[in-house]
């Protein structure tokens, strides 16, 4: 190797120089890569990139060697010369480590630094001759280039990759506090946020040993649930600490974490105000619905009482005019009984008869005691408006037989295309000094007023019931019509 003693000092110095910035560059190279990479072929390409940092310091070694010119290349170690030829048999061991790296790694590129690497072996170079000045400056461009490119990559790759730095960086950053600490209560970490919290908390952060920490939190905790505790760091902001236990390489921790629950407390203090407001409001409509009830029930109740008392109280004022009259006629007697048995069925009795069909069982009822009643025109179309005059005609002629005395009763119906329609009642019975208003009156203004009409009393002579609805007005179907229409008549509802 005697021949690269001819090479310009300058050359060599250079060379000495390059190779040594290639080592160093190459040593920061495997600290990457010691750090990145992972699998099965992990030390492998490590223990092969180390092997080219000891390739790069042998070339620094023969460039110096030559350099001096001391007749032979050397490494010089105090106190003793060693022969550098021997140590570049390390560059056949750095080729065989690559070439078993590139088969398991797959990569065929590497083909070129490891041809590189095998000719820097003594035999290669014995053959070489003077050659072997070309491929010292060979050996040094490319790796020059290899070092740089790898450098670069690294930079790049350590933006954007995860490594067990950049994860101890994202610790301490992280929002929500976090701290571990082994089985001798010795704090291993502890990111910014559990620092803060513990701090508004008056508590310490340099901690050397944490023994008491989760009590002293406890103490100052709004709610404990298990290991967890919620604690009012300040009045902006609320934390839940969670304790829990965790094997942190490989050494059983205990990590303790806080998270900030601000929102979701203020969450669910806002559900439980709206809960409260729900409650009173249900109960509220609970007492709502009882008086409803209560006002159904007495509704109905009064319905009930009116069927009853128009089903057997007109059916007792016929018999009562039937024996006032002293008639002696078995077939109309027989007819009065009949209308008497039938009470318990008529109560009983679900449906309700058409107006025109409770309209006739009014003037055929009366006729039997001889009161005449004579209708004239018609009902109106609408079957509520209709109902609600019969009604009203059946407490009218039912007054004016037992009050009046009358023998005949007129009933007037006029109605028109637009909805307008009116009811006059008349007798010729005695017209009474003064109207005194019992039940039956004021009965017959409520049905008259729920289908939207208004109801007048004249006592005359002769005495005269009228019921005006007015054009297009609107017949609202009320919840229950007074009375019902059976087919025989209904009875007094006041006096007049």
């Amino acid at each position: 190797m005697s021949h690269l003693f001819s090479m310009r000092v300058s050359t060599l110095v250079v060379i000495c120089g390059i190779s040594y910035l290639l080592s160093a560059g190459q040593t920061i190279h495997v600290c990457f890569a010691s750090g990145r990479c992972d699998g099965g072929s992990r030390w492998c390409h490590v223990w092969y990139e180390a092997m080219l940092v000891v390739h790069l310091v042998l070339v620094c070694v023969v460039a110096s060697s030559a350099m001096e010119n001391q007749g032979a290349i050397l490494v010089w170690l105090h106190p003793v010369l060693l022969r550098a030829e021997p140590l570049l048999w390390a560059n056949a061991a750095a080729a065989a480590l690559g070439a078993a790296c590139a088969v398991r790694r797959r990569r065929p590129q590497m083909v070129g630094e490891l041809v590189l690497l095998a000719c820097c072996t003594p035999p290669v170079i014995a053959a070489l001759g003077r050659g072997s000045l070309v491929l010292l400056i060979v050996d040094v461009s490319c790796f020059a280039a290899r070092v740089m490119a790898m450098l670069a990559l690294d930079i790049r790759n350590s933006k954007t990759s995860v490594s067990r730095l950049s994860l101890i960086d994202a610790l301490k950053v992280l929002p929500e506090g976090v701290m571990w600490m082994n089985e001798r209560h010795e704090v291993l970490f502890m990111n910014d946020a559990m620092r803060r919290s513990l701090m508004r908390l008056g508590l310490a952060t340099d901690l050397a040993d944490a023994r008491g920490l989760w009590e002293r939190l406890g103490e100052q905790a709004l709610e404990v649930v298990g290991n967890q505790l919620i604690v009012e760091v300040d009045n902006e902001m609320t934390c839940l600490f969670v304790r829990d236990r965790v094997v942190l390489r490989k050494t059983p921790c205990e990590r303790v974490m806080a998270l900030d629950v601000t929102e979701e407390v203020a969450i669910n203090s806002r559900l439980e105000s709206v809960n409260r407001l729900l409650e009173a409001a249900n109960e509220e409509l609970r007492a709502s619905m009882l008086r409803v009830r209560k006002v159904a029930e007495a509704e109905a109740l009064m319905r009930m009482r009116a069927r009853v008392h128009d089903t057997i109280g007109s059916r007792l004022s016929i018999l009562h005019r039937f024996l006032e009259d002293g008639r002696d006629d078995p077939e109309v007697l027989e007819r009065i009984v009949g209308l008497l048995n039938g009470i318990v069925d008529d109560l009983a009795e679900a449906g309700l008869p058409t107006a025109n069909a409770g309209l006739e069982s009014v003037r055929s009822a009366f006729s039997l005691v001889g009161v005449e009643v004579c209708v004239t025109g018609e009902l109106p179309a609408d079957e509520m408006v209709a109902r609600a005059f019969v009604e009203i005609a059946l407490e009218a002629v039912t007054n004016a037989a037992k009050h009046a005395q009358a023998r005949h009763v007129d009933v007037r119906l006029a109605s028109g295309p637009d909805g307008a329609a009116s009811l006059v009642v008349t007798n010729d019975g005695g017209a009474p000094e003064g109207i005194v208003e019992g039940t039956g009156i004021p009965g017959m203004r409520r049905v008259a007023a729920s289908v939207g009409a208004a109801l007048a009393v004249c006592a005359g002579p002769p005495f005269t019931i009228e019921v005006v609805l007015p054009p297009r007005a609107g017949v609202a179907p009320r919840a229950a019509m007074a009375g019902a229409f059976s087919q025989e008549p209904q009875s007094e509802r006041g006096r007049t």
